[in-house]
Formats: C-alpha cells, structure tokens, sequence
C-alpha cells in the first residue's frame, strides 16, 4: 500500500511539472535575453480571438523594447491567442487596419520577452505590413462614436484597490472625451461599465466596479459629455477575460490584470 500511494505521488508530480511546463511553453526560440532568429507566428484560426482588433497607429508606434506587459496593455491591449498563464516569453496579436479601398489591412504582430518578462523584440507577418500601410491611400474616417466597445485596463487609470483616476488615468480619458465631443452623439446612450478581478470578496468587487465606473463618467462629464445620456454599472468579477488559478501572488495579480477594466460602450437611444 506504500509503494502505492508513492508511486501514485510521483506520477501526480510529474503531471503538475508537464502542466506547469505547458503552461510557459514558447512557440519560437527565445534565448533569455529576449531574443528569436526565426519567428514561429500561429495559424490564425487557431486565435481564442480570431476577430483581432482595429489597433491604434500611434500606440503601435509607441511600443518600445523595455515595456512591460501592463503597458502592452494599455497600448494595444491583450493578446489573441492562448500560449500560457505565466512566465509567456511570447504574445501574438491579429492587427487590423482599415484601408481606403474598405478592405482590411490584416497582419499579424508579435511581442517577444526576456526572462524578466519584459518585451524586447517585435515582429510583423507579414515583414512589410508597415510598408504597406504607409503605401496605401489613406482611408477618409467618417467621425462616428465607436462601433465596438472601447476597453481601458484598469491599471492605466486607477491605483490598486481604489477608485480615484490617478494622474495618467485622467490623461487617457481627457484625451478620449475630445475624441468623443468630435463625433456625432445625438441619439446616442453611453455605458460605462466597471469589472475588477476574482480576487477580494464579491461586495466589494461591486462596488469597487461601480465606483470606478462613477469616476470615469464624472471625467467624462467634466469635459463636457452631458451627463443624461450616460448610465454607469458595476459588473465587479463576473465577466472574467481571462482564468488564473492560485491564490493571490503577485504572478496571480499580473495573470489577471486583463480582468480589472473599464468598457465604455455607445448604443442608440
């Protein structure tokens, strides 16, 4: 019976150390310093997004070697393809940019990380999607309120565990609100809606989303959005983005920073 239930510890070990190896599995050759001679990209349809997203040029250009994940972000936002939980060497994205022709513009971008996780390399398929980009005629962009809803990370706006905007947070939504007052809102409802993490009792996640959401559309409201067409909820943990066991760590808190996030959605009236 002992040489059973040892045996039975070891097979259960090897399985978590398969599991955990799995779960920082890199897709391409990435040497510690952050580095890949041959990039290895995803077929897309095997994306957990395969939609992609309509990114921002400007933020694209900003990514830098040195950021890290939360400031990836907040600049082009999660990635689209499920390659692990923690210690990911690599991100993949599908990047869409809307052409004058009403075509997409479709490549795929991805991010490559140290052993620190801290993004170094980035890579486009195809090499010249910028290229192309920049040759093609420039679309003329109707000024209309977003289509989709639009996601800010938490961790942009606000400081752990509280609902005041910090300096930055303040910033980004000054800046969205003057985007906004340039489209055309008449007949239009704004919701806010805040989400925190599993992390924290379930109360306080409510109100805690709430709050956030209050914040942001008082912001909103001081550069001039009227209030009446704008509602706020709290959603606190129940719509993750992303699941990461364990108990709180701070590669738990990292895991779930998908999660904590405001969306701000337009509808007609």
């Amino acid at each position: 019976m002992f040489s059973r239930a040892k045996s039975a510890r070891v097979v259960l070990a090897a399985a978590i150390v398969l599991s955990m190896s799995a779960c920082t599995r890199s897709i391409s050759q990435v040497d510690s310093a952050g580095h890949t001679a041959s990039p290895v990209f995803p077929q897309m349809d095997s994306a957990t997004r395969p939609e992609g997203s309509y990114v921002n040029l400007a933020n694209l250009n900003a990514i830098k070697p040195g950021m890290t994940k939360n400031q990836l972000y907040q600049l082009i936002g999660t990635p689209h393809f499920s390659e692990g939980v923690f210690g990911v060497k690599e991100w993949d994205y599908i990047l869409k940019f809307r052409m004058a022709s009403g075509n997409d513009l479709v490549c795929q971008y991805k991010v490559v990380f140290d052993k620190d996780l801290i993004a170094q390399s980035f890579f486009f398929q195809p090499e010249n999607c910028l290229d192309r980009l920049k040759a093609a005629p420039a679309a003329v962009v109707k000024q209309e309120v977003p289509a989709t809803p639009v996601t800010f990370n938490a961790n942009m706006l606000f400081g752990f565990n509280s609902a005041v905007l910090s300096a930055a947070g303040v910033n980004e939504l000054t800046g969205f609100a003057n985007k906004i007052k340039q489209t055309n809102l008449n007949e239009k409802s704004i919701l806010i809606i805040g989400h925190t993490d599993r992390l924290g009792g379930a109360a306080y996640n409510q109100r805690l989303s709430l709050q956030r959401a209050e914040s942001v559309r008082d912001l909103l409201v001081a550069n001039g959005i009227s209030r009446q067409i704008i509602q706020v909820e709290g959603a606190g943990s129940s719509q993750p983005l992303v699941a990461c066991p364990g108990k709180k760590s701070a590669k738990v808190v990292e895991c779930l920073a998908p999660n904590r996030r405001i969306v701000i959605e337009f509808t007609s009236k």
